[in-house]
């Protein structure tokens, strides 16, 4: 049970289950035919994201509908999803549409408001998480639903309460609106930061298909590095006497290593003398984020490498491998020359024997380190300028709950 708080006179706490009916949906099966497809909205628990509902990405036939568990819906019928990524999450319907299992729908008297049941159960998210069962990933029954207290103003006086609840409603749509207006400005700050990059990276590196600067030219990768791909992970890996740490594809972000999570299966000796990196390796993703890219900078004493990451050490000190993560960055993200190289595989990877082809800018020593030196300067004033952002986002949601938290104290 979670816990209560001291309420206004004249307002007490109701079970949820005592004033409103609960249920679910139900999964057309995805092997039998003419069951999707067909004009009935059907929505799935990822789709609840605290709004309205207008639209669903699938739909169902009456034939889908009447042979499974799903049920349709009407219009302003309040729902939040019981498991899955969104779990917790809430909407309203907008449409007559039918849902999956994995949401709950919410159905409260006369004497309750749909929208004052929305924004209390966002208020208590948070603490409904807590309370729910699992692993990593938490769920949420229909039984702990039914199972909160709900504060309610004035039950005993139904048109009050009703008044009160719309008051109360509206009081928070309207704070909550500056709030969310303000959270529209602070996403749409952090995307044109996004973008700064690009126009950067853009104004440092040459067109793919303009003149090259003089001095410039282009190489293949095999003219600069040697390539050499990780090791193979395998049950029997798991079990060895020999355990050591090596790096995932999750591992390699743009332009940083991420040591945080470092994975550790057996290597022979032979195989940590091939496969140990060096401070200066560059490091690109053969599959997950294709082609994603960083330098590997001694953050641990000994490391290896999966065979999905490529380890390219350079033949001479001609080449800056910080140099190339940028331009690997701005090949893919800006320039995106390089799409399509993969292999045609459901998932994609890019070989070594493709990636050796790759034609890449090269330029004096010089030159490259200034240009690292000025992109590094640049990427740390986006940072910096991301941190201030992100933290005024985390203060826009603390100021949001102390909103809600004082709404449902009757405080507003």
């Amino acid at each position: 049970m979670m816990e209560r708080w001291e309420l206004p006179k004249g307002w007490e706490w109701r079970r949820l289950g005592d004033i409103c009916k609960t249920t679910s949906g139900g999964t057309p099966k995805r092997n039998v035919a003419g069951y999707y497809g067909g004009t009935i909205p059907w929505l799935k628990s990822g789709e609840l994201d605290d709004g309205l509902i207008l639209r669903t990405e699938e739909t169902i036939t009456e034939k889908g509908l009447n042979e499974s568990n799903a049920k349709i819906f009407p219009k302003g019928t309040l729902l939040i999803a019981l498991y899955g990524a969104t779990v917790g999450k809430l909407g309203i319907l907008g449409i007559d549409a039918a849902t999956n299992q994995a949401i709950c729908a919410i159905f409260p008297s006369h004497n309750v408001e749909n929208t004052f049941l929305f924004w209390f159960l966002r208020a208590i998210r948070q603490k409904l998480l807590k309370s729910s069962f699992g692993g990593a990933q938490p769920n949420i029954s229909q039984e702990i639903i039914r199972n909160l207290e709900v504060p309610i103003p004035y039950p005993d006086d139904p048109a009050r309460s009703l008044a009160e609840q719309r008051r109360i409603v509206a009081r928070l749509e309207l704070l909550l609106g500056e709030t969310r207006a303000m959270r529209d400005d602070i996403d749409a700050m952090r995307r044109d930061l996004a973008q700064v990059m690009e126009s950067v990276l853009a104004e440092v590196f040459p067109h793919p298909n303009g003149k090259m600067p003089k001095g410039w030219g282009w190489k293949s990768i095999d003219d600069l590095f040697e390539l050499q791909q990780g090791a193979s992970m395998s049950p029997r890996r798991r079990q060895g006497r020999n355990p050591q740490p090596f790096l995932r594809t999750k591992n390699i972000l743009w332009g940083e290593v991420d040591t945080s999570d470092v994975d550790v299966m057996d290597f022979t000796e032979d195989e940590i003398e091939r496969l140990k990196l060096r401070k200066g390796d560059l490091l690109i993703c053969e599959g997950g984020n294709v082609g994603r890219a960083a330098v590997w900078e001694d953050q641990l004493p000994l490391v290896m490498y999966q065979n999905h990451i490529h380890r390219l050490r350079r033949k001479s000190d001609d080449a800056d491998p910080k140099f190339y993560v940028y331009w690997m960055k701005a090949a893919y993200q800006l320039f995106k020359i390089y799409q399509g190289e993969e292999s045609r595989t459901a998932i994609p990877n890019l070989s070594g024997r493709r990636l050796k082809n790759f034609l890449v800018p090269t330029t004096s020593l010089t030159e490259q380190r200034r240009i690292v030196a000025y992109l590094e300067h640049i990427a740390e004033e986006i940072r910096a300028m991301d941190d201030l952002l992100a933290q005024d986002l985390r203060s826009l949601e603390a100021l949001e709950q102390s909103i809600l938290a004082a709404a449902f104290r009757g405080e507003v």
